[in-house]
């Protein structure tokens, strides 16, 4: 394809990578206006936002080897088709359990659009021109995840609900229709091998233990209970057994060979710290600033802006370098100590620490943790060959996806601990906090030994 072609195509594939991040989040404030629409419960509402998340994960995984096994072209076809089936649904439906229901199947095909997406820039360019396409794609799902809230809450009192589903249709019927006319990528003859259906069976029952305890710990269940513990237990299991099966697979859905590569092991154990920085950021900031500054839920979200803005800058700066130098091990280094530092200010936080000094380190985090998510996609897909780059793709996206999880359940948990009483004052809010925040800084050390000791590969000229 020409450099014209390219971005023509590079389009529409961005607008669909926006529609699907931006479901991940944009019902969390729709969601009161959604339960007393449709009659709904306390108990069931939360499963509209936890159905996505847990079918896009899994699908993330499967559907990246299914690209590598049938072309990525129609796969993606299929994977924005079953989005775009899923959001009509969604906007018609009449009652919770069948919105949580709809939004599942919404999250097979999100979680494989941004999979594929991500993929099909390995067809599109070579390893060192693709850091610019990754830049504009890191900078679409950051944006796709700050105008999620905002859009959510602005359809849900400006228009209905429903429009948080509708506004799919006509953004992804474009971009079905482009791609259709004008990508053009390599397909294989005939699938080589099966589908590996025990695997995703496997990682479906891994994936839902994790969601669930991040998603219930603390908050439905106490982080001791027996469902907690149970669960934390059928997480353990399942991912023994999925290694198991994966090994003795004839066409795993994850290749265990990639982590043979040391340059690809050490970049999904990047993606996984960094999506448990950054999950740390996004969520316990704002709580942070209203348990003990007292904000409002509206303010506290503002703060979460400059931390994907930093990591927007810090995308949109490094891409273009790195295509033209081809050198990229700085980047992590150098993001490792600016997130770890940031975040260290921001754990000296107190109730009346000035909006400025959160600000400026919140900024500084996102542009560090962008670092990362630029070089290790950018890496861990220059250290395989053509036929697992859709493979490779969807273990490092899921890395960051498990990465997200564990540090939703590893930092409440932290808070939990430092809360001894049903309505903490002040003070022990904060120590709490301060200690949510500097868990942090020894994640960011083990990132910048991981990021030192990556060896740095020549980045290819030519496509594989």
């Amino acid at each position: 394809m020409t450099r014209g072609s390219t971005v023509v195509v590079m389009l529409p594939l961005m607008l669909a990578l926006f529609v699907a991040s931006l479901d991940q989040t944009i019902v969390t404030t729709a969601l009161p206006p959604i339960a007393r629409d449709l009659h709904g419960t306390a108990t069931d509402v939360p499963w509209i936002a936890t159905a996505y998340l847990l079918t896009s994960a899994v699908s993330t995984l499967v559907f990246g080897k299914l690209g590598d096994m049938y072309g990525r072209k129609r796969i993606f076809q299929f994977s924005l088709s079953v989005f775009l089936c899923g959001s009509l649904l969604c906007a018609t439906a009449d009652s919770v359990p069948y919105l949580a229901l709809c939004r599942a199947l919404q999250g097979i095909g999100g979680g494989s659009i941004i999979s594929l997406v991500m993929a099909v820039t390995g067809d599109l360019a070579a390893p060192r021109q693709r850091a610019r396409h990754q830049a504009l794609l890191g900078m679409v799902a950051a944006l796709a995840l700050v105008a999620g809230p905002l859009l959510g809450g602005a359809f849900a009192d400006g228009l209905s609900w429903r429009w948080i589903f509708y506004v799919n249709l006509p953004i992804g019927a474009v971009a079905f229709v482009v791609v259709a006319l004008r990508l053009h990528l390599p397909r294989p003859a005939e699938a080589a091998g099966r589908v590996d259906v025990l695997g995703a069976l496997v990682a479906a029952v891994f994936t839902t233990s994790v969601v669930l305890v991040t998603t219930w710990g603390g908050d439905r269940y106490a982080w001791g209970s027996p469902v907690i513990l149970a669960l934390i237990a059928l997480g353990g299991a399942s991912l023994v057994l999925y290694l198991f099966v994966e090994r003795r697979a004839g066409d795993p859905i994850t290749p265990l060979r990639l982590f043979r590569r040391p340059v690809f092991a050490l970049a999904s154990a990047q993606y996984l710290l960094v999506g448990m920085v950054l999950f740390a950021g996004m969520l316990y900031v704002p709580m942070f600033l209203q348990l003990v500054q007292r904000k409002s839920a509206f303010e506290a979200g503002l703060f979460v802006i400059p931390l994907l803005l930093g990591l927007v800058a810090a995308a949109a700066l490094s891409g273009p370098v790195i295509a033209r130098t081809g050198r990229y091990k700085f980047y992590p280094v150098t993001g490792a100590v600016l997130a770890g530092g940031a975040m260290a200010l921001v754990s000296r936080a107190g109730p009346h620490t000035g909006a400025l000094w959160l600000i400026v380190p919140l900024a500084v985090a996102g542009a560090g943790t962008g670092f990362f998510v630029q070089v290790a996609l950018l890496a861990g897909q220059n250290t395989v060959g053509h036929e697992d780059v859709g493979a490779a793709t969807a273990v490092l996206n899921f890395c960051r996806t498990l990465g997200g999880a564990f540090g939703t359940a590893l930092f409440g948990a932290i808070l939990a601990a430092g809360l001894h009483s049903p309505r903490p004052g002040a003070a022990e809010s904060t120590a709490a906090f301060h200690a949510v925040f500097g868990w942090t800084v020894p994640l960011m050390a083990v990132a910048f030994v991981l990021a030192f000791a990556m060896r740095e590969e020549p980045l290819s000229e030519r496509r594989s």
